[in-house]
C-alpha cells in the first residue's frame, strides 16, 4: 500500500486552536519550530529571525500568501509575535514569550499562615565575646568570594554562538570584492609565475578572457590573484597538451625513408609478380 505520510508532521495543539484559532495555532507551531533552529534568542525569552520572502512562503506552502499573511497578522494582534516587512521583501519575526497567568480578580489569594510568636527572653550580657573552639576551614573560605554576575569584575559573558557566527560571516562579506573591468593582478601574482614555469606573456593573454568571464558571473572573492593563478595554470596545461598532440601528429605524417625499407618493398613486389605469372601459366603442371 502506498505511504500516505511522506514527510514530517506538523504539531497541532487543540488548546491553542481554542484560544487563538486553528490557522493561528498551526502557524504558531511552524514559526516556533523554525525559530528554534534558525532564530536568535534574546535574554527576555523572545526569539527573532529574518526570512527571505520566498522562504517565508515555503513555511506554509499549502496556503496562499493572503491566508498566510492574515494568520500572521492575527497572531501579532493577539500578542504572540511581532512582524515587520523590510525593504528587500524579507520578513522579520519576533516570537514573544507567553505572558504569565494572572490571578483572577474574583479569587483572593489566601494570606500565608502567621508564624508563632516566640516569647522574648533576656539574653546574658558579656564584657567580651565568648571564646569559640577553633574548627577547620569552612567550604566558603576555601572557595573564596563568589563572583559578581553582570558587574565590571564578574565573569565574562560569552556571546551567543549564533550571533558570533553572524558576526564572522559579516566580516568575511566586508572583505569580498567584485570583479571590475580593467582589473590587473598584483605583483605577488607575477612573483609566483616562475615557480610554475609559466611565461608572463601567456598570463597576459589569459587576462581579458578571465575578467570577462567573472564579470558575467557577478561573483565576489577575497583574493582574485589566487583565482587568476588557477585559471592560468589550467590554460597552460591545456596549451602544452595541445602542442604535444600537434607535434606527435606532424611526426606521424612525415614519410619514412631508408634503404632497407625500399629494398623490402621492392622484393615484395617482385615476389607477387612471380607468383601471379606462375598461376596464369596453364602449361605449367608442376603444381
Amino acid at each position: 500500500m502506498r505511504d500516505w505520510l511522506p514527510e514530517a508532521p506538523v504539531l497541532f495543539y487543540p488548546s491553542l486552536a481554542r484560544e487563538l484559532g486553528s490557522d493561528e495555532a498551526l502557524l504558531l507551531t511552524i514559526y516556533a519550530d523554525y525559530a528554534r533552529h534558525a532564530g536568535m534568542h534574546a535574554d527576555d525569552g523572545s526569539t527573532e529571525c529574518i526570512l527571505p520572502h520566498s522562504r517565508w512562503l515555503q513555511l506554509a506552502d499549502f496556503w496562499s500568501e493572503e491566508r498566510l499573511r492574515r494568520a500572521t497578522d492575527s497572531l501579532a494582534s493577539q500578542g504572540c509575535l511581532q512582524v515587520s516587512l523590510n525593504q528587500g521583501g524579507s520578513v522579520r519575526l519576533r516570537l514573544l514569550p507567553r505572558p504569565k497567568t494572572e490571578t483572577p480578580a474574583h479569587k483572593v489569594p489566601e494570606p500565608p499562615p502567621a508564624l508563632p510568636v516566640q516569647p522574648v527572653q533576656q539574653l546574658p550580657v558579656y564584657d567580651s565575646p565568648p571564646s569559640r573552639p577553633v574548627r577547620g576551614e569552612t567550604m566558603m573560605q576555601r572557595r573564596g568570594p563568589a563572583p559578581t554576575f553582570g558587574g565590571s569584575i564578574g565573569w565574562r559573558r560569552h556571546k551567543d554562538e549564533l550571533q558570533a557566527i553572524f558576526e564572522q560571516a559579516e566580516e568575511r562579506n566586508q572583505q569580498l570584492q567584485s570583479m571590475q573591468l580593467g582589473w590587473q593582478p598584483s605583483d605577488m601574482f607575477h612573483a609566483m609565475l616562475p615557480r610554475h614555469s609559466i611565461p608572463p606573456e601567456f598570463a597576459s593573454e589569459c587576462l581579458d578572457e578571465f575578467v570577462l568571464y567573472w564579470l558575467d558571473k557577478d561573483r565576489k572573492e577575497s583574493n582574485w590573484d589566487q583565482k587568476f593563478l588557477a585559471w592560468v595554470k589550467r590554460e597552460w596545461v591545456k596549451k602544452q597538451t595541445r602542442d604535444a598532440r600537434e607535434q606527435r601528429y606532424e611526426q606521424e605524417r612525415q614519410p619514412v625513408t631508408g634503404g632497407n625499407d625500399e629494398n623490402t618493398r621492392f622484393d615484395s613486389r617482385e615476389k607477387r609478380k612471380r607468383i601471379t605469372a606462375a598461376i596464369m601459366d596453364i602449361k605449367d603442371t608442376d603444381w
